[in-house]
């Protein structure tokens, strides 16, 4: 059972975590290239996506570039953790990760689901 998240706001509600579910779930990994190579990254990154084709469970994509040029992140939404965890198993994943590594110095990854979504007045 889940439960629901009190506050002391009259808007409290929006915040239920049932109501979490139904939102998209987005991996968000913050990766931390070894310094000077996040351009190799980034390249590295796009010629790997280029090759994978379609991924099952998989609604959308970002890549992005820091201004300094010490991260980039990822953020991918899955129709599922369950959808994430089959196409990391996969060979296309290891494939795609394996000219990757060394290029990197840390990952940060993690599950979220999107809360607030803000489009702009026209």
């Amino acid at each position: 059972m889940l439960e629901v998240l009190r506050f002391d706001d009259p808007f409290s509600e929006m915040f239920a975590v049932s109501s979490l579910i139904s939102k998209p779930l987005y991996l968000i990994n913050v990766f931390t290239p070894k310094p000077g190579r996040i351009d190799d990254f980034i390249a590295t990154q796009l010629e790997g996506v280029a090759q994978l084709g379609d991924i099952r469970g998989l609604t959308a994509s970002r890549l992005f570039r820091a201004e300094d040029g010490t991260r980039a992140i990822q953020m991918a939404a899955f129709e599922s953790v369950d959808a994430h965890k089959e196409f990391q198993q996969s060979a296309e994943f290891r494939a795609l990760r394996e000219p990757l590594l060394p290029l990197i110095d840390r990952t940060d990854p993690g599950y979220f689901r999107l809360v607030h979504e803000r489009s702009p007045s026209r």
